[in-house]
């Protein structure tokens, strides 16, 4: 099983100093590699992933960031892999990691072509969080790839409770409602994942490792 987890680029959200969420990318890496699976990390410019440094404060650190830290694999994030190098055809997961540098870089552009690509190709697209923000542009067919679809991503009374709802280009649960998506929400901060055919989501870094293993269960 070939999985690509990718992240963003960006570190800042307009002027709000972000990149992407810890728990979102460590959280998934371990689910899949300890399924078995062989995980590259790609990011959309490629070189070293910005972390978020909320994502590693005592509140949010999670027992997966500190094993990517003690086992070394924290020097992957370092060496991502750009998204132009990244083959449809060789991957079977594409992993859309959160965090609100998806804000800035995951909406438009290369992203969201990607996600078309993979899923017209059947393959599994997960997403968790902002992660989802690179689902918006992408398609299924002629139509919005959401549309239709049971869809979980960060809801808009966590980013109110996070206070950026003015800082976000746009709220993503209000955003997938607009695109016709059939939105699935849970308690803020509570684990929410759920798997409509090939395309999985989750709502919140407690979502990631059961997004993830969503995605493995998927590309059965």
């Amino acid at each position: 099983m070939k999985v690509i987890i990718l992240t963003t680029s960006a570190d800042k959200m307009g002027d709000h100093p972000t990149g992407a969420w810890s728990e979102e990318i460590t959280g998934p890496y371990y689910a899949f590699v300890d399924a078995g699976a062989d995980v590259t990390i790609a990011s959309v410019s490629g070189g070293p992933v910005p972390i978020d440094a909320g994502s590693l404060s005592d509140a949010f650190k999670t027992e997966n960031d500190k094993r990517f830290e003690s086992s070394g694999d924290i020097s992957k994030l370092e060496t991502s892999v750009p998204l132009s190098s990244v083959e449809v055809g060789e991957l079977d997961i594409l992993f859309l990691a959160g965090g609100h540098g998806t804000c800035a870089d995951f909406a438009d552009g290369a992203v969201p072509k990607l996600v078309t690509d993979a899923y017209a190709a059947g393959k599994v697209v997960g997403a968790v969080c902002h992660g989802p923000t690179g689902l918006v542009n992408a398609k299924d067919g002629d139509k919005p790839l959401v549309a239709g679809k049971k869809i979980a991503a960060f809801s808009d009374v966590e980013e109110g409770q996070v206070q950026l709802t003015e800082k976000v280009p746009f709220l993503l649960e209000a955003k997938m409602k607009e695109l016709g998506a059939e939105y699935v929400p849970s308690e803020p901060w509570s684990e929410n994942a759920i798997a409509d055919g090939k395309l999985v989501t989750g709502q919140n870094p407690q979502s990631s490792v059961k997004c993830a293993k969503l995605c493995l269960e998927a590309a059965k």
